[in-house]
């Protein structure tokens, strides 16, 4: 494992074009081939469902703290976000109001759910001035419409337009305590290398700090890093880049695997993480694809956890009457802004699964249930918060 480190930064705002015209070529590839060591394996991914007609190219993929996602069309001037579930099935549409779909490729989300991001930034050809990202509020399971503020930005280290060094185009960000990082997909002959920027999560117009890069030997279509910020993912259509062990916001300097998706090719450009070590991806439909996949990682990434949050909201919660038989109520020490809550039946199947938005006080119609013993989880703003037994009588 070896990156590139600071290779434009800050101090040196030269073309990336120019820094690399003055490597000879059989010196560039000596660097490539030397710098591409690493840990490979293969992963086989499972199909869960097709994702909706309405989703011809899903690009960004945000799970969504529940049992579903968004994800959005790359392009098609479609201002819209999809709610899906884990099968792909379509569950709720939003529009996207003081937003255009140049571009979307990704989304992203900070760790309290209170804003989701869209990257407007795709940016094949290298020409594009009028890179955003959009922010909005993070919808709730009601909301039909949102208004979006938008931060606008260009790279430190572009200075031509269109630039032949084509390595300007990104495809992938995720938040990371307080800032949003950005990772470039690299074509022609800059393949392969992929550059980390870092932005504010504010609305404004800023200029986009080079920060890091890494020699993927890939072209990255997506990223996202877990809810406690413990390993982080970069995908391409083909393999995924695990990056573990590292401090701060130094992903690079961490552990580095790379995982070979095993099966067809298929134009894949999202991923999520759901826990610490599993993720959801989806494809484009390009003649094949369009499914929604899942994948195992606890392989790569150990953790005593299989909850589907990393966090737990410490929220205080009483439930009332246990034993019930017509209705069960869960009070709350505050109002939240979105609570969900499952219940199982004894062998572990989900039986009921209900959202509320801005609430503090929940009832539950249960007449329908039999009497036995069940199982509930309830999710605060995203983040697990109570597990416990109930009783219908």
């Amino acid at each position: 494992m070896c990156s590139f480190t600071n290779w434009g930064s800050t101090s040196n705002t030269l073309d990336m074009t120019n820094k690399f015209n003055r490597i000879p070529k059989q010196v560039f590839l000596v660097l490539f081939f030397a710098f591409s060591i690493k840990s490979v394996s293969a992963i086989t991914a499972t199909v869960k469902g097709s994702l909706p007609s309405v989703v011809r190219e899903s690009s960004g993929l945000d799970f969504n703290g529940y049992d579903s996602y968004w994800t959005h069309n790359d392009g098609y001037g479609d201002n819209r976000l999809y709610r899906v579930s884990a099968t792909g099935a379509l569950q709720q549409t939003i529009t996207i109001n003081g937003a255009i779909n140049n571009d979307w490729e990704d989304l992203t989300h900070d760790a309290q759910r209170n804003y989701l991001f869209i990257g407007d930034f795709g940016n094949n050809n290298c020409v594009r001035t009028n890179l955003k990202i959009f922010r909005i509020p993070y919808p709730g399971a009601t909301t039909t419409s949102v208004s979006a503020q938008a931060i606008s930005f260009t790279y430190s280290d572009q200075s031509t337009f269109s630039s032949s060094w084509l390595n300007f185009d990104v495809e992938s960000f995720f938040h990371f305590n307080g800032s949003l990082y950005l990772f470039s997909k690299a074509d022609g002959v800059a393949v392969g290398y992929t550059k980390m920027y870092r932005l504010p999560d504010s609305p404004g117009s800023y200029v986009a700090t080079l920060v890091d890069s890494f020699y993927t030997n890939d072209r990255t279509t997506s990223a996202d890093i877990t809810a406690d910020g413990s390993a982080m993912i970069l995908m391409s259509n083909s393999h995924l880049h695990i990056f573990k062990n590292f401090t701060g916001a130094n992903f690079f300097s961490g552990q580095h695997t790379q995982v070979n998706i095993s099966g067809a090719w298929s134009q894949k450009e999202s991923l999520s993480f759901v826990s610490n070590n599993e993720i959801y991806m989806s494809d484009e439909d390009n003649g094949s694809g369009n499914f929604v996949y899942y994948l195992n990682l606890s392989s790569y990434i150990p953790s005593s956890s299989i909850n589907a949050i990393a966090d737990i909201n410490e929220a205080k919660i009483s439930t009332f009457p246990n034993p019930a038989s017509n209705q069960v109520n869960f009070s709350f020490d505050k109002t939240y802004r979105a609570v969900n809550i499952l219940f199982f039946d004894i062998m572990g199947n989900v039986i009921l699964n209900n959202t509320f938005d801005n609430t503090n006080l929940v009832n539950v119609d249960v007449v329908a249930m039999a009497r036995g013993i069940y199982f509930y989880k309830i999710f605060v703003d995203g983040k697990q918060s109570k597990v416990d037994r109930l009783m219908i009588e």
